[in-house]
């Protein structure tokens, strides 16, 4: 990895640099001992730095602080690089599909793993038209295979992975906060959904930690090459068993520590440790869980790890009709919370009660809701219990359809909405015939939630949608889709907006506003560096910018200057 060390008390001086949004006035800045030193305006710049130091002149080149995307699953984002890219750039047919999994090599446990596939795009045998067992035998049978959609939230299996989960035969039940779904007579299909995807991850051979660093490592090299230098990993530990390949156990916390230890992470990671996985969560699992793990370890002002965050699922998707909704889907029902308990009251209880446990032993809660009335119950656990929640800073992941009033509750405590504009891009319409074509244009409602003041983040939920901060910002500034470039609506935020969401916000978020996040003295000199300048009244010609270098603590860690 390249680097560009400086000497203690060394400085080196970027000129030339064209003022973003969020300070249109920055032509120089100085860095020194890893961070920022001073800046200056063009009117300002006269001074020559130190005889050791150095100038570099950008040549008009944007540079803005660097890229905090703070909800991305950064180790299974490394995993996805790996795995059979069945995204629908690759695979837009089922035929597509099928010839990627035929051509697929091996894993090392035997297995063949695949990620990406979309089902509002690509339809299948099975009932509905959804994906199903035998649509992957035709490809594969000879090998376990188990192929991961886009959202994360379901995947599909085919035969011999169904019968080496015991799930190819009737009389199976559901996972609390899980779906094995069957065809008419009872008989699993071969798709599972939300909890459900565990019966199979269950018996996938285990990844050993060394493979875990790698993965960890391959998705640090990608992320410095977009100009990522921070985000939060979501949901590491026993609750992974339920998420994309099942693999980012506690062992995969371990070697996040390992890699901190030797000085290899180079990126500045928040972990949020994650029980009870897609369903069924227990304050008593959490409790025990965090208990045995100890007080958090938030990360040290200008450090690379922390673990001072907890992961809860308390609902799911609408793809999946199961985000807990106010309004009905298609086919009349409403979702609900995909916590323990047997009644809407009682999952309500154990919601509450999953924050109490964490917060009262002083952990940072970052709870996945989709749906306007899973929202509002979280945001009142998160007002409700004892402890101060603006000064821990527990947030909605995702709150895509919370209403205003809930809205406005979260602004007076200081409850974080942390949101992604390039999963509403990449989606589009794609659920208009599950939850309405009005109510889908109305999710995510970042003008609203930025003037009632409330923190808002950007995130891509990598792998989920890949980790471009630059379709983010854009999707971000115009609401359009990829199905319709130009769709807009009043739900806008500005480009210094968009910005701060990805970079003052995150850092907020992450406890680490004081150090990180703005070009500023004194804080850590974490940049990126594009190509050339930006038209900012242009959004989407932000995408056609690439990065000539990232930067953290004042060293190049991609590219050169």
């Amino acid at each position: 990895m390249p680097q560009l060390g400086l000497m203690t008390g060394a400085s080196l001086v970027l000129t030339g640099i064209q003022g973003s949004p969020l300070d249109p006035t920055l032509f120089a800045l100085e860095v020194r001992d890893g961070r920022i030193h001073r800046t200056w305006s063009k009117q300002e710049w006269s001074v020559s730095p130190a005889e050791e130091g150095r100038i570099l002149d950008v040549d008009g080149a944007c540079v803005l602080p660097g890229i905090d995307d703070s909800h991305l699953h950064g180790y299974e984002y490394g995993r996805a690089l790996t795995a059979v890219d069945l995204r629908f750039e690759s695979c837009p047919s089922l035929g597509a599909l099928q010839d990627a999994v035929r051509r697929a090599p091996l894993e090392p446990n035997g297995w063949v793993r695949g990620i990406g596939w979309d089902d509002s795009r690509i339809s299948g045998s099975g009932p509905d038209g959804q994906l199903c067992a035998a649509d992957i035998d035709v490809a594969r049978a000879d090998v376990p295979v188990l192929l991961s959609d886009v959202t994360g939230h379901q995947a599909v299996g085919n035969s011999l992975a169904l019968r080496l989960a015991g799930l190819d035969h009737g009389g199976i039940e559901d996972p609390v906060g899980g779906q094995v779904v069957r065809d008419a007579h009872g008989h699993p299909t071969g798709l599972l959904r939300e909890a459900a995807v565990s019966l199979v991850n269950g018996v996938i051979p285990p990844v050993g930690i060394a493979e875990k660093r790698d993965a960890i490592i391959a998705a640090q090299r990608s992320l410095l090459a977009q100009g990522v230098t921070a985000y939060t990993d979501p949901g590491l530990g026993p609750g992974a068993a339920t998420l994309m390949d099942g693999t980012a156990d506690l062992d995969a916390v371990q070697a996040y520590r390992d890699l901190d230890s030797s000085g290899e992470l180079r990126l500045r990671v928040d972990l949020m440790l994650l029980y009870g996985g897609l369903g069924g969560t227990t304050a008593q699992a959490l409790t025990s869980g965090l208990d045995a793990w100890g007080p958090p370890e938030r990360m040290l002002a200008h450090g690379h790890l922390g673990v001072s965050q907890v992961k809860v699922f308390a609902d799911g998707i609408p793809r999946s009709r199961t985000a807990w909704m106010s309004e009905p889907y298609d086919d009349c029902t409403h979702g609900h919370l995909t916590v323990a308990g047997s009644t809407d009251d009682e999952r309500v209880a154990e919601v509450r009660s999953i924050v109490l446990a964490a917060a009262e032993r002083g952990w940072q809660v970052g709870v996945h809701t989709t749906g306007d009335r899973a929202t509002q119950v979280v945001v009142d656990a998160f007002v409700d219990q004892p402890t101060d929640a603006m000064r821990q800073r527990h947030y909605i992941i995702h709150g895509d359809f919370a209403p205003e009033p809930t809205l406005r509750r979260m602004a007076e405590h200081g409850i974080t909405l942390n949101s992604n504009p390039s999963i509403r891009w990449m989606v589009g319409e794609g659920v208009n015939r599950i939850i309405g074509a009005d109510r889908n244009a109305r999710r995510q409602p970042l003008r609203t939630a930025w003037d009632l003041g409330v923190n808002v983040c950007s995130s891509s939920d990598a792998p989920v949608s890949p980790p471009d901060w630059r379709v983010m910002v854009a999707a971000a500034m115009t609401r359009s889709i990829r199905s319709d470039s130009a769709r807009t609506d009043a739900q806008r935020l500005t480009g210094r907006e968009a910005l701060l969401s990805l970079t003052a916000n995150a850092a907020w978020q992450g406890h680490a506003e004081d150090w990180r996040g703005l070009i500023a003295p004194g804080y850590a000199a974490d940049l990126v560096v594009l190509d050339s300048a930006v038209d900012w009244s242009d959004p989407w010609s932000l995408t056609e910018r690439s990065i000539r270098a990232t930067m953290i603590s004042g060293q190049v860690c991609h590219g050169s200057l």
